[in-house]
């Protein structure tokens, strides 16, 4: 695994820490997975391709240098709701990424988790089954609800827990960054305080590691955000890695 990008920004007016790193796992020949840290704004990303090798990296790697260009030119603009402008830049990312398969021809398609702070607030948006994860007061809360196929017939009363996490159709997405025109993403507030962690990845952690030991990592992360993203890559590695892997964390420190 490449060493996590790690470092400080200010959040909330603290010095928080953070750290992001992408490993290929021990089957797939590549990886279709990508992460944009951005501390300078806020605004922390993951992404899990879709579409095959070479399709599903252009995908999440076209999304992602999207998302770059247009925080950029958000801190130059500002104004707006900051729901509203985040949905908007969603919006746009998927146009873009939407755009980009056509002219290219591929059958491409992107998750995307993200995270974008303000001065007193964090925003969390996802489309896919890429997740997010609050870290508070000892417990591990799931901010994000997959959009799959498993989980709209589980949410239904139709699978069991047990039945939604054996499914042979769990990675069966209903919705992605440019699959079609538009997309609906899901955009919630997270009330964070001093001490909180917020874990962003891919379905290459998830589907490998069950959200117990995520907790009981979380709980041992007095090491710090780079120490933890190895953990949590080396977890999904001895599980048996069938799948890219992709982690960003964020420490907010105690007071």
């Amino acid at each position: 695994m490449v060493d996590p990008v790690h470092g400080t920004c200010r959040l909330f007016g603290s010095l928080a820490t953070y750290a992001g790193a992408t490993d290929p796992g021990r089957v797939r020949r590549g990886n279709e997975d990508n992460l944009l840290l951005l501390p300078e704004v806020g605004v922390f990303a993951v992404a899990d391709g879709l579409g095959g090798l070479a399709a599903g990296d252009v995908a999440s790697s076209t999304a992602l240098a999207h998302l770059r260009d247009l925080c950029s030119s958000q801190q130059a603009s500002g104004g707006g709701e900051a729901p509203s402008r985040l949905g908007a830049m969603i919006a746009a990312v998927n146009r873009h990424t939407y755009e980009q398969r056509l002219a290219l021809g591929n059958n491409m398609a992107t998750t995307l988790a993200l995270v974008q702070f303000g001065a007193d607030t964090a925003l969390a948006a996802h489309v896919g089954d890429s997740r997010i994860y609050h870290w508070h007061d000892h417990a591990l809360t799931r901010v994000t609800s997959d959009h799959s196929l498993v989980n709209a017939l589980y949410e239904q009363g139709a699978l069991t827990a047990s039945q939604a996490r054996q499914s042979p159709q769990r990675h069966v997405i209903t919705r992605a960054i440019g699959a079609e025109p538009t997309v609906l993403p899901s955009i919630r507030p997270v009330a964070m305080v001093p001490g909180d962690t917020l874990l962003l990845c891919t379905d290459g952690l998830t589907s490998m590691v069950a959200d117990e030991e995520i907790a009981a990592c979380l709980e041992n992360g007095q090491d710090g955000a780079a120490r933890l993203v190895d953990r949590l890559v080396d977890l999904a590695n001895a599980a048996g890695g069938y799948d890219n892997i992709t982690v960003i964390v964020v420490m907010i420190p105690e007071e």
